[in-house]
């Protein structure tokens, strides 16, 4: 197994890069990306050469044939992992299979999953993921950034925030973010397609838990009332 890391200024220049370097085709390789270029960096891929499983090909195939069905001019890479399945989709078309806040991508991933895994035993599933060109890493790095400074205005407030409306995806970046955090927690309200993320202090949530225990408590005592007295005597006297 021969593999090969290469920088450049894009992605797809490293890719070329490493493609020219090893003397081979994109077809010929796996690709991971492993950083993306950014104002002081660039970007960065590990080029790998061996023999592509026949679950590989088989999850390929699949992915192709469905972004030809979507008409998207795009190439499809597909590493298999210990415990899934991981995705890039690139090229001309990838910004439309990206869609809005990751819509679309999270769609073509549900759908994916739901065809390659159909019929399947519990230990027969293995989990299809889904990214383009970065996307969720990129996505989820500025999910993470707006949490915290979510959680300083809370802080400084006292008041609770809610955030626009999310995919389920986005709304987990955000409780992972602030999974750990010393003075608040989140928690989701609503439905989908509407459902949100709201951040609050850690005292005012456990106050609003117990307000919420008291009142199930006091709903589930049962209540007496317009009871006559003569309702509590012996029928025979």
């Amino acid at each position: 197994m021969k593999s090969l890391e290469t920088e450049g200024k894009t992605v797809d220049q490293a890719i070329e890069i490493g493609l020219y370097k090893l003397g081979v085709t994109r077809d010929q390789v796996k690709i991971n990306i492993l950083e993306q270029a950014g104002l002081f960096n660039k970007a960065k891929v590990r080029l790998t050469l061996e023999q592509s499983s026949e679950a590989e090909t088989a999850v390929k195939d699949l992915a192709e044939k469905l972004t030809k069905l979507m008409n998207l001019s795009v190439d499809v890479y597909v590493e298999e992992k210990e415990d899934h399945f991981y995705i890039d989709i690139t090229g001309d078309d990838a910004s439309y299979f990206i869609g809005k806040h990751g819509e679309n991508l999270d769609s073509f991933q549900f759908i994916i999953n739901s065809i390659f895994n159909k019929g399947k035993v519990s230990a027969e599933y293995k989990r299809l993921m889904v990214d383009s060109n970065g996307y969720r890493t990129k996505r989820g790095d500025t999910l993470k950034l707006l949490a915290m400074r979510e959680a300083g205005k809370v802080m400084r407030s006292g008041r609770s925030v809610k955030l626009e409306p999310m995919n389920a995806s986005d709304r987990r970046f955000i409780h992972t973010a602030l999974a750990d955090h010393a003075k608040v927690t989140t928690v989701s309200n609503g439905k989908d397609p509407y459902r949100y993320v709201t951040i609050m202090l850690k005292d005012a949530a456990d106050k609003r838990k117990q307000k919420s225990e008291d009142r199930k408590q006091k709903q589930a005592k049962p209540e007496f009332t317009n009871i006559e007295v003569s309702d509590l005597r012996d029928n025979n006297d």
